[in-house]
């Protein structure tokens, strides 16, 4: 039997098994649910989505057992199922957390007993939480635990997998609270690279060369609240975790239109650039704004139940891309994706 801690996972040799949440007694009443979820992220439709009301996924390869119980049969999966994730939420006759109603422990059991636990930790103050994921690996299939949560419930868990939830009317717009966003501190790490270093060096009044000119002129542009916008992502994330979605969405639009004003300063930079590295025969290529910060918000204005924000941003950023055979990495087709998808699902809602 494996004991797993949170981020630990462990590969699953039977293929029929229950995943059971349980409370010291009388603690808490749960619900338990499940979603399938493709390689992109999110569900295939509203009908991925396994609870109360839909105690079966169409493959019938996920069902609510019994109280608090899921039983998956991983022969069925389809193929196109990249993870089955296994969350619950506290009902509305539980006050509290799942922090202060823990510990809650997980129990994966087959015919054979036993084959994994994982005690729900490092939560504050969520009441709906991911407990594990089941995935597959090289052709095997690995449970992992998860132990992470949303504060405002369900509805923001599912929302984030692309299942569009019936809310109510939206009260007023307010002003961000600005003040729950802490800026970080911009000389609390080692410089960032040749642009801070460069940066650093002209705050100080010592004397550039020409190319330390250019890294100082294009990190300057980069500068959010005062702080380089590559030091905001342990910031964003928090105020994401706690709820603080406007907020966050503040600051991701900010780092966004850095980000663009990067991109400009190195474009009018370029022609010096080239003319220097032509005598090396290299090219200079102005790099695409950089996609992640993008993702980050298209995900929080879907948590915010606006589609066309989503979209909005997405093709905002396609607008800065540049020549796509000059993308790296894997961010871009997350992007295009989930445009396609947010375009999908507001179809459907307007039907």
């Amino acid at each position: 039997m494996a004991e797993l801690s949170k981020g630990a996972n462990t590969s699953l040799a039977e293929h029929d098994v229950t995943i059971a949440l349980e409370f010291p007694a009388g603690t808490a009443n749960v619900d338990l649910f499940s979603v399938l979820v493709r390689a992109d992220g999110s569900a295939g439709s509203d009908r991925d989505l396994v609870f109360f009301n839909q105690p079966s996924s169409p493959c019938s390869a996920v069902t609510l057992a019994e109280v608090a119980t899921v039983q998956v049969h991983l022969d069925t999966v389809p193929a196109e199922v990249a993870t089955i994730v296994i969350a619950a939420a506290l009902d509305e006759s539980t006050t509290g957390t799942f922090a202060s109603c823990g510990p809650g422990e997980v129990t994966v059991r087959s015919a054979t007993g036993v084959l994994a636990t994982h005690t729900i930790a490092g939560l504050t103050d969520e009441r709906c939480v991911v407990l594990v994921e089941i995935y597959r690996r090289d052709e095997q299939c690995k449970i992992r635990a998860v132990s992470q949560g949303w504060i405002n419930g369900i509805a923001d868990l599912i929302e984030n997998y692309g299942i569009v939830v019936d809310r109510p009317e939206p009260k007023p717009a307010v002003a961000p609270k600005l003040d729950v966003i802490v800026v970080p501190d911009e000389y609390g790490d080692e410089p960032i690279g040749a642009g801070e270093h460069a940066w650093r060096k002209k705050l100080a009044e010592q004397r550039l060369n020409r190319f330390e000119e250019l890294h100082a002129a294009e990190y300057e542009q980069g500068l959010v609240r005062g702080t380089h916008f590559l030091k905001w992502s342990d910031e964003v994330a928090r105020l994401k975790r706690e709820g603080y979605l406007e907020e966050a969405l503040t600051v991701l639009l900010e780092i966004l239109d850095a980000t663009e004003r990067v991109q400009a300063q190195e474009r009018t930079n370029a022609p010096i650039r080239t003319e220097w590295f032509q005598k090396f025969g290299t090219d200079v290529v102005v790099r695409e704004t950089p996609p992640g910060w993008t993702e980050n918000a298209a995900i929080v204005f879907r948590k915010l139940g606006d589609l066309e924000g989503e979209i909005a941003i997405i093709d905002r950023w396609l607008a800065h891309a540049g020549d796509p055979t000059h993308w790296v990495g894997a961010s871009h087709a997350r992007l295009l994706a989930r445009r396609d998808k947010a375009r999908a699902l507001l179809e459907k809602r307007r039907r």
